[in-house]
Formats: structure tokens, sequence, C-alpha cells
């Protein structure tokens, strides 16, 4: 049988339970992580209407490397990043960074004119491929702070990829970059980002015989941005691609106060990831409520010297 996933509000109320001084902080995102998390349903139902042409796997291209959305233009995507918009702005409204820019950022992401659809996608391929330099040339052409865009966009544009990303790794048996496991990069086979959290996966039951099962603990990494997870070499950094005897360590808290939770972190680059062993909890984790939940190993890791693997709004100290 398979384990059950936590929905957003389930993970950050365990969370909660375990590390009570955080509630503040959790339950003033919760509503934000809550809406992304039903819109990725919408959305992925969206995109089938409008038979959004979905990217292919090309085993060369993913043999050498190239994540699928590499060059993605996304066009006809402003209708579904406007649905984004209109049920997650009111919440990002609602914070202090925000508001100053908050007639701006409606004007931009709900208007329905070609200009702005142009604008809009140019964000989603922005934002997809982590190009900090187009979102500040966006952000000074509809005079808001670049860091605000950044900010806001990064919650806005990413339930409609992560909707993109669940119709292509259902699309087939497997997920493109699972077949042959042809993906051997650190970085996000769908839209090239770093990733914001690891998991070691549990024991698989073999659904033809209920008494044979794997021994679990395969390590996977899971992207932020695009919702995508995919396997990764244990013993490797994902910064660096360093790998070998020594180059990962890991830190964690002592005793079970840990829950399977851990930094691993590497000797070369200095940098880390946040993982879970999935072996050590009764249920799945929704993996992004999870990342923010763990910001108490981000505080230890910034006072180790350590930097994120990739830089969120919680982990930059």
């Amino acid at each position: 049988m398979a384990a059950t996933r936590q929905t957003v509000a389930q993970t950050l109320e365990e969370v909660i339970a375990w590390r009570p001084v955080l509630a503040p902080v959790l339950r003033s995102f919760e509503p934000l992580f809550s809406a992304q998390e039903e819109l990725v349903g919408v959305l992925a139902e969206n995109l089938k209407e409008q038979a959004a042409a979905l990217p292919q796997g090309q085993t060369d291209r993913m043999d050498q490397g190239v994540s699928l959305l590499a060059g993605a233009t996304f066009a006809g995507f402003s209708p579904a990043v406007r649905t984004s918009a209109e049920k997650l702005l009111p919440l990002l409204s609602r914070m202090d960074a925000v508001v100053p820019h908050k007639e701006a950022l409606a004007d931009f992401f709900l208007k329905s004119d070609a200009t702005q659809a142009q604008n809009v996608e140019e964000l989603v391929a922005a934002v997809a491929s982590g190009n900090k330099k187009a979102i500040e040339g966006l952000a000074e052409k509809i005079e808001v702070d670049p860091l605000v865009l950044h900010f806001v966009a990064g919650f806005v544009v990413a339930p409609v990829l992560r909707a993109l990303t669940s119709l292509v790794a259902s699309s087939g048996d497997e997920a493109p970059w699972e077949v042959g496991d042809v993906w051997r990069q650190g970085y996000c086979p769908m839209c090239g980002a770093l990733p914001t959290m690891g998991w070691m996966d549990k024991p698989a039951i073999d659904d033809k015989n209920a008494f044979l099962a794997g021994g679990g603990g395969k390590k996977h990494l899971h992207c932020g941005t695009c919702g995508a997870d995919w396997k990764f070499r244990r013993g490797a950094c994902p910064a660096c691609g360093e790998e070998g005897s020594g180059v990962m360590e890991l830190l964690r808290e002592s005793g079970t106060a840990a829950h399977g939770e851990r930094l691993d972190w590497c000797t070369k680059c200095k940098s880390y990831c946040p993982a879970v062993d999935l072996r050590e909890r009764e249920f799945i984790p929704n993996l992004d409520a999870l990342a923010l939940g763990m910001m108490h190993l981000d505080m230890v890791a910034a006072r180790r010297k350590l930097k994120p693997v990739r830089p969120s709004f919680w982990n930059m100290f």
C-alpha cells in the first residue's frame, strides 16, 4: 500500500507540533503554499483544455544535460499565469514589501492585452530559466522593485510550471528523465533549476507479490520551481558535481528530534541541500512546505558558513 501523501497544511501542522517556535512564520505562509497546491490541479486541467504543447524528452539532449524547458518561449501561457495571479496576488499583497507595488503588479499580471501577454510569457521564461537580468529588465519596465517582482513571480509562476511538469511526468509510464536513468545532473531535468530538497525513498512493495519489497533509500532531488523529482547519486554534490568518498557529509539534529531530516553538505564547495529520509517517517510530506519547515537547520548551516544549493527567501541570512 502506498504511503499517504500529506497536504501543505498537514505537513506544516506536523512541523509546528514538533517545533512550536516556528509556528508564526509557518502559519503566515501556509495560505500561500496551500493556494499554490490547489492551483496545480486546476492549471493542469486548463492546459489540457488549451491543448498546450508538452515538451518532449529527447534522449540525446538529456544525455548532454539539456533540460526539457531549455529555450522554451511559453507562448500561450499567459491565461494560466493570470489564473494563478488572481488567486495568489491578494495573498501576496498583504506583505509589507509588496503593498507599495500592489497596483503595478495587478496591472502587469491581470491585464489581457497582447503586449502584457508577451511580457508575462517573458517572465515565465525568466523564472523557469533563472534569468535574473530578464526579471530586472521587466521590473524596470513596470516600475516595480526587482526583488519584489522576483519574489512575487516565483510564487505566481511556480504553480503553472508544476502543472506543466505533472502533465509531462504522467504522459508515459515513467517521466522522460527516468527512462533508462538518462538524467545524471544535479540540476532539474525539467527547468534546469538547482534543487531545494533531497529525499530518500521508502521501500517499494511489488504489486504482484506483497511479500517482495525493495530496500528503499535511493536518493532523489526535488525542484521547488517546477516540482520535478529525479534520482541522483548519494555521494555527489548537486552544486559542483564533485563525488566520491568524503565529499558529502550529513548534518542533523541528535536523537529522535530529527524525524529523518538533515542537511547534505559538500566538503568541496561548502554548499548544502536539505533532505529527508522517508524511511523514518510514516507519511510523505509536502516537500515544498517541509523545506520551509526546516529553516532551523538552515540557520545552523549559516552559522557554519555553508551556503544553500538553492537560495530561497527563508534561507538567505
